[in-house]
Formats: structure tokens, sequence, C-alpha cells
């Protein structure tokens, strides 16, 4: 546990040395997160799934002290990753919940197990890993970070369960941050628009990478919210692509 003066330097508005833990960091948004805190002398703990581009990961991403492919979705899974920053690090400075998948298609197509995929990845992660990191993130000046959509706001055609999902996110966040104000923990939300990631696939109209949100654009939003002097939350932050809508129903 830190000293009060180790404390008070990690309470200050800078991110070296801050132990950060990056769900879903393999790729995509979650990669681009982790390697902008590297740079920023952060120590990082970096959880994906699947062990190979976790791997593959770590290995481009500077201060990385810790690894484990985890499925944020099991209890147990959860319970057995906080065991280990427990026993290794002995604290967290910053959780950020990245993970996340989609469905893109008609509602009369959509699958129980779609649904259930959705709700599970992207809204009761936050749930399990929230809970379990709580008892580390009380021991210094902690922040969660939820990376969410600008489908938590507004319901797009063809991703009912997706847009659940973040609509779900989106108001546990907002009730995580009422109750950990006292705790001296603040609770970001972060909404992108489209982004140029592998789930720009998914949709059945062409879109052009240039015109998306960048992963580094969301990153960045990340490292805005992370520097606030502990007096200020930023709440909440819309990420939109500065040419306006892309492509059918944003």
């Amino acid at each position: 546990m830190p000293n009060s003066e180790s404390r008070f330097r990690l309470c200050m508005g800078t991110l070296e040395g801050k132990v950060i833990l990056v769900t879903g960091a393999s790729r995509g948004i979650g990669l681009a997160i982790a390697k902008t805190l590297g740079q920023e002398g952060a120590r990082l703990i970096l959880v994906a799934r699947n062990r190979r581009p976790l791997g593959q990961a770590v290995a481009q991403v500077p201060g990385t002290v810790m690894s484990a492919a985890t499925d944020v979705t099991k209890p147990g899974d959860v319970k057995r990753l906080f065991a280990a920053v427990k026993k290794r690090i002995g604290r967290l400075d910053v959780l950020i919940n990245n993970a996340g998948v989609f469905t893109y298609k008609p509602f009369r197509k959509t699958t129980l197990e779609d649904w259930r995929r959705n709700l599970e990845t992207n809204l009761t992660s936050i749930f399990l890993t929230t809970q379990a990191a709580l008892p580390l993130l009380k021991r210094s000046c902690g922040d969660v970070v939820n990376i969410l959509s600008i489908s938590s706001r507004v319901a797009f055609p063809n991703c009912s369960a997706y847009t659940a999902s973040k609509f779900g996110a989106l108001g546990l966040t907002d009730v995580l941050r009422r109750e950990l104000r006292a705790q001296s923990i603040r609770v970001t939300a972060i909404l992108p628009g489209m982004t140029n990631t592998r789930m720009k696939k998914e949709f059945d109209f062409p879109l052009h990478g240039q015109d998306l949100v960048q992963p580094e654009d969301v990153a960045a939003a990340v490292i805005s919210a992370l520097v606030q002097p502990r007096r200020a939350t930023m709440e909440e932050i819309l990420v939109m692509p500065s040419r306006g809508a892309v492509g059918a129903g944003e």
C-alpha cells in the first residue's frame, strides 16, 4: 500500500508510475489506449481473452508489467485476475473497461446467443471487473474509465443487442459515478462514434477509414480524463468524426 507521499504523487495529474489495467487490450481501441498510456510512463496490466494476440500486444506496449488471458464475462476468471493483481502488484490506480463485441443484423434475425453475447461482454463484464477492482482502487485516488459508444445514447437500426448493452452500460456508469464519489474514485464514460477498427467490416455499406474516428483519438480522450486535477471529473466524452455522420444511421 503506498505511503502518504507516494499516494499524494499518484493523485496528481500525471500518469507516471500509475498502475492501469486495460481490458480488451490486444487490438483496436484497447491496444491504442495501452500504447499511449505506456508512452506516458504508466505501469500496465493488459487483459484480453485470447493468448496469442495478447502476447503480440505485450511486445508492442511499453511499460507492461503484467498480462493475463482472461474472459471478463466469467466471474471465476475475473476473480483470479484481480487476486493475481493484488498478489503481484498490490494496488490498482485505474481500471479501463474496453472489452466489447458488436452484432449488426436486423432484430428479427438477432438470436438469443447474439443478445447474450452482447449483454455479457459489453455490460456484465463492466459489473464484474469494476466490483472486483474496488478493493484495490480504494487504496489510491482511483479512476474507472468505460469505453462505450455513441450507441449508448442513440439507437441505430440493425443494432438491437449492441444498443441495448451500451444503453445499459451508460446507465451503470452513471450509477457508479454517483456511488463511488465518496471513495474518491472518478468514473468517466467515453462514447466514440464510428471508429476505424475491425468493427467496420460488419456493416453492409462502404466505410472509408480516413473518415472515421481513429483508435488513437479515443486514447487521447482517455488521457484527457485521467490527467484532470482531482477536483474535476470529465464525466462523459463524446468523440465523433469531424466530417459528421458516416454511413447509414449514424
